[in-house]
This record gives C-alpha cells, structure tokens and sequence, in this order.
C-alpha cells in the first residue's frame, strides 16, 4: 500500500473493519500518511487456505488425508509438510487433470502425494551366500548413514556393503541416508562389525 499522493508507504491506521466470507477476509482500512498527512482509504484480501486431499506412504502402506493450502501457494516435490500433526514429504503431486507434476499451485492441485517423516526408513538387505540369497527388512532411523565397505551383522551373518541400491541408482562407492536407499546388496566376510542390525529386522 502507498499514499496516492506522495507515495510513502509510511502510514497508521485509523480506522479497521474486516467483512468475511468462506474463501476469504476483506480489510477495509483508513489510513493516514505519516509523510504528507493525507487520509486515504485502501482494503487488504486475505485468501483463506483450502483442503487438499493428501497421500501419505508409510512403509508400502498409504492412508489418505487433508491439508491445508491457500490459493496461490506453490507446492514443489521434496517439500515439508505438517498433516495431522506429522511431518510428511512431498513426493509428487496430481493435478485437476489427473497429470503427475513436481511442481504446481495450490488452485492446480487435485491431490499431494508425500511420504512419512516420523517413521524410520526400511531398508531392505539381500546377502549373496555363494547361490542362496539372505534377504531381509530392517527399520532404522531415517538420517542413519550407510556406506559402501560397511561392515554389518543380522543374526548370524556379518556382511560387508558392496553396493545400494536408491530410488534412481546404484551406489558402489560412497554413502547415503537410510530413508534414501531401498535395498542393501552384501557379500559375507569374516571380519569385525561395526553395526549389528539383528534388532532392526521386521
């Protein structure tokens, strides 16, 4: 707002009355210029936010809820969100058209599509014991790192990471967060551990 005369945007309010309907706050204010003294008369909208219907993945299963957006507000993948009072990731969303974008305003969106920060990630694990494959499911937290050489023990077998398998790649060399990686591939080794994941399995 600016003074239609000087062009401060200097000024108090003198007088304040709101109008309210369901999809938005209406505030007419008087002003007075804090520069030149000129009295003048200007109004504030005020969207409110709107239901969205959002997706949450937790462990293979989903469940469906709402959040809360308003008009005009821009939604990208990877974004946090607070639904119910836990904090999810946008994953994708889906417009009115049924398309699958990255990124999109609130009026575009049909349905959010996020996955659940508050639960450990599950990894899952396959051992090549020459010919038989060991593979199970672990719950860990989600920020724990692994990293290709790690040494590891589930049960009775202690593996060394030779590889990791992520939403998009495998990882040979280096590292990565637990809520990043579907699958741990090991081979056997007689050696010293570093973490033992027995207590971890699902």
């Amino acid at each position: 707002m600016q003074c239609p005369i000087c062009g401060s945007g200097s000024f108090r309010v003198l007088k304040s009355r709101t109008d309210e309907s369901r999809s938005r706050k209406i505030k007419h204010l008087v002003l007075e210029c804090e520069e030149c003294g000129t009295v003048f008369r200007d109004s504030i909208v005020i969207e409110k936010p709107r239901s969205h219907r959002i997706v949450v993945s937790e462990h293979g299963k989903s469940y469906r809820d709402e959040v809360e957006l308003y008009p005009g507000e821009e939604l990208s993948a990877g974004d946090a969100l607070t639904v119910s009072g836990k904090l999810v990731e946008v994953t994708s969303l889906e417009l009115k058209s049924g398309k699958r974008v990255d990124r999109a305003t609130a009026d575009d969106i049909e349905t959010v599509w996020a996955v659940s920060l508050e639960a450990p990630a599950r990894v899952g694990v396959s051992v090549d014991l020459h010919g038989e494959v060991y593979s199970r499911k672990v719950e860990i937290d989600r920020d724990f790192i692994f990293r290709v050489g790690d040494v590891l023990k589930i049960g009775e077998h202690v593996f060394r990471i030779k590889s990791m398998k992520t939403g998009d790649r495998m990882i040979r060399r280096g590292s990565a967060p637990a809520h990043n990686i579907k699958r741990i591939y090991g081979v056997p080794v007689n050696m010293r551990f570093t973490h033992d994941l027995t207590d971890r399995v699902v």
